[in-house]
């Protein structure tokens, strides 16, 4: 028998060089950006409002 274990990558630096803002997207977790009070992700169109906590 063989066991596998998986483990999630590491968020933040370690990661891909780029600081943790929390500009990942919540449903595809690609990066997201702001536009006008909008944080919108171009890869799946989610959206939210920048005063969201």
């Amino acid at each position: 028998m063989t066991s596998t274990s998986t483990t999630s990558p590491t968020p933040g630096p370690a990661r891909d060089g780029r600081k943790d803002d929390g500009l990942d997207c919540e449903i595809c977790g690609a990066r997201m950006y702001e536009r006008s009070c909008k944080i919108i992700c171009r890869n799946c169109g989610f959206t939210r409002d920048c005063s969201d906590p």
